[in-house]
């Protein structure tokens, strides 16, 4: 397996960086072994690589340093994968175990990439209910067993030679038994990570799950997981972390996707308002000034929030529409709604106070209801069923788009992009209902001039929209 042109690294060296040369060659016990790739990195405790033995066997390589928490989290890797293949519950099995100097480290069998979250990729929305069923009768079993992966997410379960498999067992907590509060939370927490609309009903849950638990106790449990699960990632979007940047620039603050903070702070440099002046004008208000640009070979849609009055302003300190709509595209994204994808948010301030607000979005085109009605055929009704979806996830999510005129909805290819996000309610408590009743009537109003298409796409709408919603009834 050596090769002249692969170089020979160290364990010690490997941890030493976060974006080590690779393939290179390391010596694990009595193998050569081909260092092929970086999984993970945490620096001064441990790296993860995938790599491949001289004998041809693909293997996983977790590698620790001296630290006394690294110490720790490789004893109980070891312990824990022990313990797994003692309770039978599926999980990679130890290759060998490495010492080199002060480092140490695990050679474990390498189960191959196909996570659940990757499968789920794979998958229309009507075959999300085996997978749903799959994990969960697995995560019982993991439960009956005294397991259970408190850092439970679809990438840490693989499935493998048509089983699933438990991975990152430094994850995986042992007790004789767990408490029913516990294993309830655990499973609510793999649940609250499908699109909403797809689970299976809580019966074919409990039935799955095998664990003497009701379903009005799963449903609770699960709405109370979704709703804590959404605040805290809908939160990460306001913070500095591995996808969200904080901007503060030319005398604007905000936020930006990680990836796009190159291309922002571009634009900031050329000036938003510079950047709107020369744009196509899609609307030029009191309220909002928005225009079409191409800037870096993208084509972006930049809102600006304008101040119309000194009442406006004042209230603007206590409720930004820009950082609304930047956190509700992040909530959308997160329950399995398409809109376009928010680049940044930026407000700027005078005398003290917050001024004008800008939002930048990545630009969509297409067609609206109206269009798609008139087209007729499996056109017309695709687009009916897809707004129907929208409102039942809106019932069964609990949350409020606050605007659903026919123009804050487009079809991209088909597909419905969600638009105009400023008014939407995360929370907007018992007159939901009511809310939605009246936004259902609202989206086929004033349908000029194809107005007389309207009546007939309602029907069908609400036909759709009641057939979707008994499909979800035992979840609301």
């Amino acid at each position: 397996m050596s090769d002249a042109n692969v170089p020979t690294v160290t364990m010690k060296a490997l941890l030493e960086q976060r974006q080590p040369q690779l393939p290179a060659q390391l010596q694990c016990g009595e193998h050569q072994c081909e260092v092929r790739s970086l999984l993970r990195f945490f620096p001064g405790r441990r790296g993860v690589y995938r790599a491949r033995l001289d004998g041809g066997e693909e293997v996983i390589l977790k590698l620790y340093t001296r630290q006394p928490r690294a110490r720790r989290e490789l004893h109980d890797e070891a312990a824990v994968l022990r313990a797994l293949k003692a309770r039978g519950v599926a999980a990679p099995a130890i290759v060998a175990r490495l010492e080199q100097g002060e480092e140490q480290g695990l050679v474990i069998e390498d189960l191959g990439q196909t996570s659940a979250s990757a499968v789920l990729a794979s998958l229309a929305d009507a075959d999300v209910a085996k997978l749903v069923n799959g994990l969960v009768a697995f995560t019982g079993q993991m439960h009956a067993a005294g397991a259970l992966q408190e850092d439970i997410h679809l990438d840490n379960f693989v499935l493998h030679e048509g089983s699933w498999y438990v991975i990152d067992a430094g994850g995986v907590k042992l007790a004789e038994r767990f408490s029913k509060t516990a294993r309830l939370q655990n499973l609510a927490l793999l649940l609250a990570q499908f699109p909403p609309l797809t689970l299976p009903s809580p019966e074919q849950i409990v039935a799955a799950y095998q664990q003497g638990v009701t379903v009005p106790e799963l449903v609770a449990i699960v709405r109370q997981a979704r709703e804590k699960r959404l605040k805290r990632l809908v939160k990460k979007s306001l913070r500095d972390c591995t996808e969200f940047a904080t901007l503060e620039r030319h005398g604007l603050n905000g936020m930006a996707r990680r990836a796009d903070a190159p291309m922002v702070e571009a634009m900031l440099d050329t000036g938003l308002d510079a950047l709107l002046d020369s744009s196509e004008l899609l609307k030029d208000g009191n309220s909002a000034t928005v225009g079409r640009v191409r800037f870096q070979g993208e084509t972006l849609v930049i809102k600006r929030y304008n101040v119309k009055s000194a009442i406006k302003r004042i209230g603007r300190q206590f409720r930004s529409r820009a950082r609304n709509s930047w956190m509700n595209a992040a909530y959308l994204g997160l329950v399995n709604v398409a809109t376009p994808q928010a680049v940044c948010y930026l407000s700027s301030r005078k005398g003290g106070l917050k001024d004008r607000e800008y939002l930048v979005c990545r630009n969509v085109s297409g067609e609206m209801l109206p269009e798609m009605c008139e087209q007729g055929g499996e056109t017309r009704l695709s687009a009916l069923r897809q707004m129907a979806d929208f409102f039942v996830t809106m019932a069964l999510m609990r949350f409020s788009h606050g605007d659903s005129k026919y123009t804050n909805f487009i079809f991209q290819e088909g597909g419905l992009q969600v638009l105009d996000l400023d008014g939407m309610v995360r929370h907007p408590g018992a007159s939901l209902e009511a809310d939605l009743a009246g936004q259902r009537q609202r989206l086929f109003r004033s349908w000029k001039p194809r107005e007389a298409l309207a009546p007939a796409a309602e029907e069908c709408f609400l036909g759709f929209y009641h057939e979707r919603k008994a499909t979800v009834e035992s979840w609301l």
